[in-house]
Order: structure tokens, then C-alpha cells, then sequence
């Protein structure tokens, strides 16, 4: 059974790995199957080799995707689908998480191939990125043309939005391989690779002007950084900083009615925008401050307003693009609660899973980019979101391990992993 096992892990990650860069591409709507394959494999490991077992993350992830589908009963929102977002969620959610079982089991028999694939399809990512934006989307177009002058338009617009996704996903991962490339490739090139990789992805979200790729690479940098030099707290302070970010979420809305109530200056278009969807919310908070509007109710709210361009755009486009306020928004306190609670559950995993000083600034690296991607973009609903960030998790049990015990404190750590 055993090499079979190896061989399934093994196999299920190589692929991933190979196809991610074309999936991110294509826009990432096809990571949360991918990832949902890769659980159910990760949930057959586990049963296989009897590690299979309840966490508190586990109990604490049920029972906030559990209040997810209690609250769309009172939700304005009705789905046609018999199979409805809510419960796709949930049932998707729960085998994500057995992915990164998967990852961990193949990273500690056959490390060094899928570490070094990690890195290398991580850069072709960025490359392609690359060719692409300056070619102005003519690799996209290349494999799906557009063949009036329309047609072009609103394909580059696709494809804008596509790469930001795949901008986004690099930007998740890229502690992880930054600190593979520190670890696994001569100490001569590993940090103008890693320099690279990362220059690369600035350049992409600047050609791409994706404000949250910048905001959220300069957050990797800095957070990883710290990682490394204080592995003992860095990973805790961020994750206490997500569970404040959450809890405060309605005081961000509250400012951000402020804003668009007196206007005392401009802002660009998108951030203007996104000013005036959290500050919509904030009325929509303060009259179902403890249960919500219900799962989905975002989708409801239809009022416009004129745009600086002339435009009439929908205040909420489908979400606040921003979790916590979302969560507020549709889920009221007692969903704020609730997944407070998953973050404080990660706690003590991620302090047993920190090894050394590589780890700490990985992990430091993730936690701050999901962050900050989450708070700024993308509903908190999404199910590609939620397997991006599940796959973050996996990249980091592709790290090596240290060659030294778990210290006391930041001044015994390892400089660097095995």
C-alpha cells in the first residue's frame, strides 16, 4: 500500500504543480476543483494510514460554514439552484481541507522534485504573466482570438481581470518559493532568483495596475522579513491581527460612510468605489448587527450611483470586497465570532508546524497576503478563493524541515532549513 501511496501523492501534486501556472492564467476558477480532487485524495491517505482525525480547526471551520447556511434561510437572496452556493461551500470547504495531508505526506518522501517544481512553474507563471501584459494580452488572445473590434474589448477586459487573479495567486505563494530558493539553490544565484521572481510579479500587478498585487507583495516582503527575524511571534501576531481585522470590520464600514456621505477628496475610480460599497454596508450592519442580512444577501443590493466617468455603477458589485465586512454584512457578529474562532484555532498548528526561521517567514508570508487580498478584493465567499489559499497552505509542507529541535526562543532559531 505504501508505494502505491507514495506514488498517488506524489503524482496529484506533480500535476497540480504543472498545471497551476496555465489554471491561474485562465483566471483560477479552476484551482478550487483542482485543490477539491486533491482533498478527497488527502482524505483517502488519511484513512488509509489511520491518521485521520478531528481538530479544533476542523470543528471550529464547521461550525462557521454551518451558520453560513442556517443564515441564508432569512437571506434575500433565492437561488434557482437546487445545489445552492451555500451548500457547495460547505461540502467544498471541508475537503479542501484535507489537501494539505497530501502535501505534507509527499513532501516527506519525495521533497526535492516538487520543491524544485514548485519554483520553476512558480516563475514560468510570472513569466507568462509577463509576455502577456507587455504584448498588451496577446498570448491570451492567441488562444482565444477575438475577431471584431468589440469582441477585442471586452476580451481584454477579461483577460485584465484574469491575470489579476493569477497576480493574486503568485502573490500567495511567493513566500513559500522565495524561501525554497533560499534554501534549495546555491547560496551564489538564490537570492537574485528569488529577487527576480519577485520583481517580476511588482512588474506584472504594476502593468496589469493591480493596486492589491503591489499592496500585497510590499505585505509579503515586509511580513516574511519579520518572520524570519522573530519566528517565535511573527506568525501569532499576524493571525491575532486577522482576527482583529474581522472583529473591526464595522468600524472600517462606519469610517468608510464618512467618506462617501462628505467626499472631502477624490480617489481613484476603483478605491472610491470601494469606499462606497463598504460604506453602504455599514447601514445594512448597523440594522442586523447580530445575525445579518443573510448568505448572499449582497447580491441583492441593486442601488447605483454615478461614477467619476460618467457611469451608473452598482454600489455593492455582488460583494463588499472585503471579508470581514462581508462577514459582518451577511453574518452579523456571531459569524464574526465564529470565524475568529477558525483563526484562533490555527494557532497552536501553525506554532507546531514552524520549524525554523524559513518556516516562520513562509508562513508570515501567506497569512499576510490572504490578509490583505481578502480585505481589499474578491468575495469572502468565492470557492476559487478559498482553494488558493488551501493551496498556499499546501506549498508550505513543501519546505524543508530544520535539522535542529524547536527553540525556546527567536535567538536559538536555525538560520536557515535543511
Amino acid at each position: 500500500m505504501t508505494p502505491f501511496l507514495d506514488k498517488m501523492s506524489f503524482g496529484a501534486i506533480f500535476i497540480l504543480l504543472i498545471l497551476m501556472p496555465l489554471v491561474s492564467h485562465a483566471g483560477g476558477l479552476g484551482v478550487a476543483p483542482l485543490i477539491f480532487i486533491l482533498g478527497i485524495l488527502g482524505l483517502v491517505l488519511a484513512t488509509k494510514t489511520k491518521t485521520f482525525k478531528v481538530t479544533l480547526v476542523q470543528i471550529s471551520l464547521i461550525l462557521f460554514l454551518a451558520w453560513l447556511c442556517l443564515s441564508a434561510t432569512w437571506s434575500p437572496y433565492r437561488p434557482d439552484d437546487l445545489l445552492t452556493n451555500y451548500i457547495k461551500l460547505f461540502l467544498m470547504v471541508i475537503i479542501f481541507y484535507w489537501s494539505w495531508p497530501l502535501f505534507e505526506y509527499a513532501g516527506r518522501r519525495r521533497p526535492k522534485r516538487l520543491q524544485h517544481l514548485l519554483m520553476a512553474t512558480s516563475v514560468f507563471g510570472a513569466g507568462l504573466l509577463m509576455i502577456d501584459l507587455l504584448s498588451n494580452f496577446g498570448l491570451t488572445l492567441l488562444f482565444n482570438p477575438a475577431h471584431t473590434f468589440d469582441a477585442r474589448i471586452f476580451r481584454n477586459i477579461d483577460a485584465e481581470m484574469n491575470l489579476g487573479h493569477a497576480i493574486t495567486i503568485l502573490v500567495l505563494i511567493s513566500a513559500p518559493v522565495a524561501m525554497l530558493m533560499f534554501s534549495r539553490l546555491p547560496k551564489s544565484i538564490s537570492r537574485y532568483v528569488s529577487l527576480i521572481f519577485l520583481l517580476l510579479l511588482a512588474c506584472a500587478a504594476w502593468l496589469n495596475s493591480l493596486s492589491v498585487g503591489i499592496l500585497g507583495l510590499l505585505g509579503v516582503v515586509i511580513a516574511a522579513t519579520a518572520g524570519y527575524a522573530f519566528p517565535r511571534k511573527m506568525p501569532n501576531i499576524l493571525l491575532v491581527l486577522s482576527i482583529l481585522v474581522i472583529l473591526a470590520a464595522p468600524a472600517l464600514a462606519y469610517m468608510a460612510s464618512h467618506y462617501a456621505e462628505n467626499m472631502p477628496f477624490h480617489l481613484p475610480q476603483s478605491w472610491d468605489h470601494r469606499l462606497r460599497m463598504w460604506a453602504y454596508c455599514w447601514h445594512v450592519i448597523a440594522e442586523h448587527p447580530l445575525i445579518g442580512a443573510g448568505f448572499d444577501a449582497s447580491r441583492t443590493f441593486g442601488e447605483t450611483y454615478i461614477a467619476q466617468d460618467g457611469r451608473e455603477i452598482t454600489i455593492v458589485s455582488l460583494h463588499p470586497h472585503n471579508a470581514g465586512i462581508q462577514i459582518w454584512t451577511e453574518t452579523g457578529l456571531v459569524g464574526a465570532v465564529l470565524a475568529s474562532t477558525v483563526i484562533a484555532a490555527l494557532i497552536k498548528p501553525v506554532n507546531n508546524f514552524v520549524q525554523s526561521r524559513g518556516h516562520a517567514g513562509a508562513v508570515s508570508g501567506v497569512i499576510m497576503a490572504a490578509l490583505v487580498t481578502s480585505s481589499l478584493t474578491y468575495g469572502a465567499w468565492q470557492f476559487w478563493w478559498w482553494g488558493c489559499v488551501f493551496f498556499a497552505v499546501g506549498t508550505l509542507h513543501l519546505l524543508p524541515a530544520s535539522r535542529s529541535p524547536v527553540p525556546i526562543s527567536d535567538s536559538q532559531w536555525v538560520s536557515e532549513p535543511a
